[in-house]
């Protein structure tokens, strides 16, 4: 299986979960293709634990330390998780970033 990471694109309180970026989450046959906005492709993993361990790193890079991740599905429709993680800074404050996990099953 293949995990695409991405980042979400910024929303007003980064500590709920994000939008979902797929706009048929009914699954039912859309007149057009569904629009799908993930935000910034980061990388490609072979796992969830290995994206989540990537974004770790990233995290410790900047001197800051993972505290917590969340991460749920959006629906049964699609293959897409919506993935926040909190972290402390430097400066001893909580900050948080939303993040989609994208998996290559059932393609």
């Amino acid at each position: 299986m293949t995990i695409e990471l991405y980042a979400s694109p910024k929303t007003p309180s980064a500590s709920e979960r994000p939008e979902s970026p797929v706009s048929n989450t009914k699954g039912e046959l859309p007149d057009e293709e569904p629009t799908l906005d993930f935000g910034d492709l980061i990388d490609t993993f072979d796992s969830r634990e290995e994206a989540i361990s990537f974004i770790e790193r990233q995290i410790a890079d900047r001197n800051q330390v993972l505290t917590e991740t969340k991460s749920g599905s959006f629906d049964e429709y699609t293959h897409v998780e919506w993935l926040t993680v909190k972290m402390l800074t430097e400066d001893k404050q909580t900050e948080s970033e939303n993040y989609y996990l994208v998996t290559d099953e059932g393609y």
